[in-house]
């Protein structure tokens, strides 16, 4: 009886965990230098987080400065080596529409059709 409470508290704990740390995967913290759009919502420039729900083409980003979310959009993550060391934020230049951050290990993808269904932060 002692052993299985074991068992089951040590699987317990290792579930835990291993969920802790795919949550912190999730998140980055990236830095702004101009003005972007991402969807209806613009970006001021600074520190902004990013997390997200999950990998695929049904994940939602949520956008935040300081404590204040500032937009929840939708995006397509994709697990992918960047061979960048830090977020490399693209963007359309003409537009100052954010088009995708890349990460060390993930891309981030904000396609004009996401950008249309996105929606601000109240």
């Amino acid at each position: 009886m002692k052993v299985s409470k074991f068992t089951l508290s040590t699987v317990a704990l290792l579930l835990l965990s291993v969920s802790a740390w795919a949550g912190d995967k999730m998140k980055a913290d990236i830095q702004i230098d101009q003005t972007l759009h991402v969807g209806s919502t613009q970006l001021a420039p600074g520190a902004c987080k990013m997390t997200w729900t999950e990998s695929g083409s049904n994940a939602e980003v949520t956008f935040s400065q300081g404590k204040n979310v500032i937009a929840t959009v939708p995006a397509h993550v994709t697990q992918a080596r960047s061979g960048f060391h830090s977020p490399a934020i693209h963007s359309n230049s003409s537009t100052s529409t954010l088009v995708e951050v890349e990460l060390p290990e993930v891309s981030l993808s904000f396609t004009s059709e996401n950008a249309a269904s996105a929606s601000p932060a109240n």
